[in-house]
């Protein structure tokens, strides 16, 4: 052992050897080999479609930097250290990123980040890449410093921040792993750029849109702002499982029919559509020897074949109704409609990328939870609520998945993971990072004793 974090770039290129090895020589890469083979062909066009801003290039080597820190155990601070196997860690997100990668690369099935949404207040990491040591010294033992709209640098600041974050961030992911990342409008198009090339545009699985509050308060000059952003992507989405939803409590009271098979609901076999697919427009015949076919403009859901296999298998519900969308063979109205069993245990249903507050909560009731935590004291404004974090989390862990958040703030994440294994009997296990930022003495955390976030 060397001492270092592990060497990611070393990996790479061993990786890239085992495809093009005409293309490393002496273990460096030529690069206009690669393209040549590739069929890209320098012609010297400096007009071309790409992200750039100052100090892009400092990114990609600060990430690949290996690093000689080293993580203190804090045994007197923990509960029940040598069995939990949940990891809270103290310190600058960026070393703990690297230093991660010699237990954790390539393990993690679920990241989720909330980072500073740079609105102008919010504080931003000001890396010291030449010591790293001495700039988290630095942040540790003053405020927090907002990134004013007035910098010059505001967008630039905040992009060279979180760009060699998700890169680390990338090697920690399983294959089948996928990272959520919480925004606003101030970064939401930067982000989803810097995401593209990290993460690769083809494993964009969504932008969530979550109802995140009621509009209360002030009113705005213009809008008012009721929602945020959480940005998906998955580390290869061709090896990423298939997510399940969680239905909503308006959703849930659809399901109101019970059988030996379960509870279900009735779904409309016959629906509106303009088509004119003889397969699906066949007669039927009803349970009084009604002969019914579907109106004009509509269509049955499913072709013959797969409908007198529904109904062998009581999957097919008859009512009697006056408002029809069948007709019989006279071209009069028909007295049955059609339905098909919809069971709530089928889990062939998808997440919307709307997620109402029904669903996942808002903001308040965060704050709330946090401060019914703490003798009602609100050591933390705008926290994100369990429930949306456990809506990511039933989406696509299993039972003894790691879940990691490097700007764990509050720990909403590590909670939703505790919680989320009362309820279902699951093993995951957490890890979070938080840098011990200084609260102000002006805020109730630190009226109440709390000196620092962590």
């Amino acid at each position: 052992m060397d001492g270092y974090s592990k060497d990611i770039v070393k990996e790479d290129i061993e990786k890239l050897k085992s495809i093009f090895p005409q293309c490393v020589v002496e273990g460096k890469v030529k690069i206009d080999q690669l393209l040549n083979i590739l069929g890209e062909y320098d012609e010297k066009d400096f007009e071309k479609y790409e992200f750039t801003w100052k100090g892009k290039s400092e990114c990609y080597k600060v990430a690949r930097e290996r690093t000689k820190a080293t993580l203190l155990p804090c045994e007197s601070e923990s509960v029940n250290f040598n069995d939990t196997e949940n990891v809270y860690i103290e310190g600058d997100n960026l070393e703990v990123l690297k230093i991660l990668q010699q237990g954790y690369y390539n393990k993690i099935k679920m990241i989720y980040i909330d980072p500073p949404y740079n609105t102008g207040n919010d504080f931003v990491y000001k890396d010291n890449y030449k010591d790293s040591l001495e700039n988290y010294k630095k942040i540790v033992s003053s405020l927090s410093k907002s990134n004013p709209e007035t910098s010059g640098r505001f967008h630039t600041d905040w992009l060279n921040m979180m760009f060699p974050r998700l890169m680390l961030a990338h090697t920690l992911l399983k294959d089948d792993g996928v990272i959520f990342i919480s925004i606003d409008d101030n970064e939401v198009d930067n982000l989803k750029k810097m995401c593209n090339e990290i993460f690769g545009e083809n494993n964009f699985i969504s932008c969530f849109i979550w109802n995140c509050s009621t509009a209360g308060g002030i009113r705005p000059k213009f809008v008012s702002k009721t929602h945020e952003y959480i940005l998906c992507y998955a580390k290869n989405k061709n090896m990423t499982e298939k997510f399940v939803s969680t239905l909503s409590e308006s959703a849930l009271k659809m399901y109101n029919e019970k059988d030996s098979k379960g509870i279900y609901r009735n779904k409309d076999f016959v629906f509106k559509n303009k088509s004119t697919n003889i397969n699906q427009k066949y007669e039927i015949i009803c349970p009084d020897g009604e002969k019914v076919y579907p109106k004009d403009n509509y269509i049955y859901r499913f072709v013959k074949e797969t409908f007198e296999e529904a109904l062998k298998n009581d999957l097919v519900v008859f009512k009697k109704t006056n408002t029809s969308p069948l007709i019989k063979e006279d071209g009069n109205k028909a007295s049955w409609n059609i339905y098909i069993k919809k069971y709530l245990g089928d889990g062939d249903a998808v997440p919307s990328s709307l997620i109402p507050k029904e669903l996942a909560s808002i903001y308040n009731v965060g704050t709330q939870t946090l401060q019914s935590l703490f003798n009602d004291v609100r050591v933390f404004e705008n926290a994100k609520p369990l429930n949306l974090l456990k809506l990511f989390m039933k989406m696509l862990t299993n039972k003894d998945d790691i879940i990691l958040d490097f700007f764990s703030g509050s720990s909403t994440t590590a909670h939703a993971v505790m919680q989320l294994n009362a309820e279902d009997g699951g093993n995951r296990k957490y890890i979070m990072v938080q840098l011990p930022q200084l609260c102000d003495e002006k805020t109730e955390a630190y009226k109440n004793g709390y000196k620092n976030i962590c």
